[in-house]
């Protein structure tokens, strides 16, 4: 797992044109290097039970820069998950 990388502003918002949830928030990159590209995975959970993933690319990525990012997290819908959702994770899990 890489390090470094700080989350802010994170949030759990409905897909604009459905019912999906989305994860929406920054990132930045204080690891000391410049990346051609970073993998980064974010998981749902309630309680301590993973109910969804996804991961998201960003490329070209510069130490200091801030980036923002918006996945869709499977086939969970906001309505029926948000209101129990007690974390979401994010960590970078491969970088070159």
């Amino acid at each position: 797992m890489l390090k470094n990388f700080y989350y802010t502003n994170i949030t759990l918002n409905q897909q604009e044109h459905g019912p999906g949830l989305v994860v929406k928030g920054e990132v930045t990159n204080r690891s000391g290097r410049q990346w051609g590209a970073v993998a980064f995975r974010v998981i749902i959970f309630i309680k301590t039970i993973p109910i969804g993933n996804a991961t998201f690319t960003i490329n070209g990525f510069c130490n200091g820069q801030m980036r923002r990012f918006e996945k869709q997290i499977g086939e969970l819908e906001h309505s029926k998950v948000v209101k129990d959702i007690t974390r979401c994770e994010i960590y970078a899990e491969s970088g070159y």
